[in-house]
Formats: C-alpha cells, sequence, structure tokens
C-alpha cells in the first residue's frame, strides 16, 4: 500500500473498532468514513487521500427486525450505498475497495462435506440476499478498481452482537440453557483473525479476484463453545440436555424457529482461496480467543 492509506468505512461498529485499533497500532494512515459521508456529494474528494477503502459499513442482521419493510433496509444499506461508493473509488482513483460479505451468502446451513469457496451461493434471508447482491454489483466494477471481497462467518470477540452476546451474558450469569445435546459443528471467525485477514487484503498482490472465505481453524459445537466460555471465567457451563426435536418446537411456539438454524445446524466452512491468495492462515486459537473475549472488560487495544 502506498502512502495514500486506508479510508475505513463502518468503523464505529464492532468489526470497525477493532480493526481501527489494529491500523492505529501499526501506525497505518486511516481515514473513517461515515454512512452520512457515503451519502455525500463530496465523497469523491474525500476518498482522493486514499489508496485503499475497506468497506465494513453495513446493516447487519437484526434478530428482531421492527423496520416496516426490512428487503428495502437492506438494499438500501448493502446494496446501494455499496455501489455508490464503488462509483466513487473509480471516480477518485482509490487502487483497491476491500468488502466485507458474508458466508451466509452460500447458505443456512451447510452440506455435510461444508462449504468451499467454490460452493454456489443459495442466500436465505434479506440480510444475505442483499450481501450477495452487493457482491454482484461489485464485480461490474472489477476491471476498474482492484476488487477483494471476503466472506467470513459470525465474528466473535469483545462487543460482539446477537446469538453470541446472548449466549456469553447466559453463561455470566449461569442461566441454565437447554442446548447440551446440539452436536453440529460450526465455522467462527475471531475479531483479531478477521482483522488480521482484512490487513493482509489490503497489501496482498494476489488479494484481488474470486471471493474467499475467512475462518478460524478450529470448529466447534455450541456445548463446546460454551463450555470454552464458562472455563474461561472458572466456571462449568449449565447445559440442559433437552432433545433437539423438542427445542425445535419451543423455539418455533415462541416465534424464533430461525434460531434453532443458527444454533444446532452444520456451518462448516473450508477455506482454499485465502491460504493460497493471501497466505493467510488464522494465527490465533479458539480457546484462546473464547478467553479474551470472556474476561476483557473492554476491547483491548492491539500492540
Amino acid at each position: 500500500m502506498n502512502a495514500r492509506g486506508i479510508a475505513l468505512t463502518g468503523a464505529s461498529g464492532f468489526v470497525g473498532r477493532h480493526f481501527s485499533q489494529l491500523l492505529a497500532a501499526r501506525v497505518v494512515p486511516c481515514e473513517t468514513l461515515s454512512r452520512a459521508d457515503l451519502a455525500s456529494p463530496a465523497l469523491v474528494q474525500q476518498l482522493r487521500s486514499a489508496s485503499v477503502v475497506v468497506h465494513l459499513a453495513a446493516r447487519a442482521h437484526v434478530l428482531r427486525d421492527a423496520a416496516t419493510n426490512p428487503a428495502a433496509e437492506f438494499r438500501a444499506a448493502n446494496v446501494d450505498l455499496t455501489v455508490r461508493l464503488a462509483e466513487a473509488c473509480v471516480a477518485a482513483g482509490v487502487e483497491r475497495l476491500v468488502y466485507v460479505s458474508s458466508a451466509g451468502v452460500l447458505g443456512r446451513h451447510s452440506p455435510p462435506g461444508g462449504f468451499t469457496d467454490e460452493s454456489e451461493p443459495q442466500p436465505h434471508d434479506e440480510y444475505t440476499v442483499s450481501k450477495l447482491a452487493a457482491e454482484r454489483r461489485l464485480a461490474k466494477f472489477s476491471n476498474s478498481v482492484q476488487l477483494v471481497v471476503l466472506r467470513p462467518p459470525l465474528v466473535y470477540g469483545p462487543g460482539a452482537p446477537g446469538n453470541f452476546a446472548r449466549m456469553a451474558r447466559a453463561v455470566r450469569m449461569e442461566i441454565p440453557l437447554p442446548l447440551g445435546r446440539l452436536n453440529a459443528e460450526r465455522s467462527m471467525v475471531s475479531v483479531r483473525n478477521l482483522c488480521d485477514a482484512l490487513l493482509v487484503a489490503v497489501d496482498s498482490r494476489d488479494a484481488p479476484g474470486a471471493p474467499m472465505l475467512v475462518c478460524d481453524s478450529e470448529r466447534s459445537t455450541v456445548p463446546e463453545l460454551l463450555e470454552l466460555m464458562a472455563v474461561a471465567l472458572g466456571r462449568h457451563a449449565r447445559l440442559l440436555n433437552v432433545s433437539p426435536r423438542v427445542l425445535r418446537g419451543a423455539l418455533a411456539l415462541i416465534g424464533r424457529a430461525a434460531d434453532f438454524e443458527r444454533l444446532a445446524e452444520p456451518f462448516i466452512l473450508r477455506p482454499t482461496r485465502a491460504p493460497t491468495r493471501l497466505g493467510w492462515v488464522p494465527a490465533r486459537r479458539l480457546q484462546g480467543e473464547i478467553a479474551w473475549t470472556m474476561q476483557s472488560r473492554s476491547e483491548i487495544k492491539y500492540g
């Protein structure tokens, strides 16, 4: 990367806060762009100081979406603003655009052998539909700007939102959870591993090309994950051995059927492009990253 530096969207979000800290620790020049900046007529001028744009800003998956038209909200935030950013990158002479998509575009749960980089996308909700649509719209700019697309699964770490935060809170409060018989393996990625991959994607000559899966080298079941969380706090997870069939029915009764899919079905990733094109493999192990997450009072700075 040359001296023009990085422009970063989504710096106030979960991944963005961690990536900003990593850039600061490496003394990498970085300008942050807000959502208002993405809609501003001055966007092209703002981007003239950047050689690389890392695009993290998005409307994320919402557990309880109160929007009147969620599909339209996802399309506006995740597709329309992304295309506008790509157009501005071309106009400003930005060399590379790194876009963080989602492994969820491949499907709600993985086939027996797991998803690979070559798996055919099967988006399953408004969020993943919008992320895949953004990928495909961005591909049209690949002759004008170097395009790098990363597809992470669930990202965890201090400050992680969603189901991960709910499980961590339950472990801290020693709440019994009826999840002891969920034995499907799931791939995840530590936010620090993801930030390392982003940093490589910014610089690597071979990064542009087809989308790349990025995940931790280890997988876990939900009970294994909860046990790791508890051990990090010097405790044991309070797991109840409820039949998955009963759990599915109970969640359906309270309008949370999709939660069962997120917890009980396999989601296995087998990346090959990131190791070969980026030369990137995750440096940090699952147990250590869960311990770091559970023991952090706040987001720890990189050093």
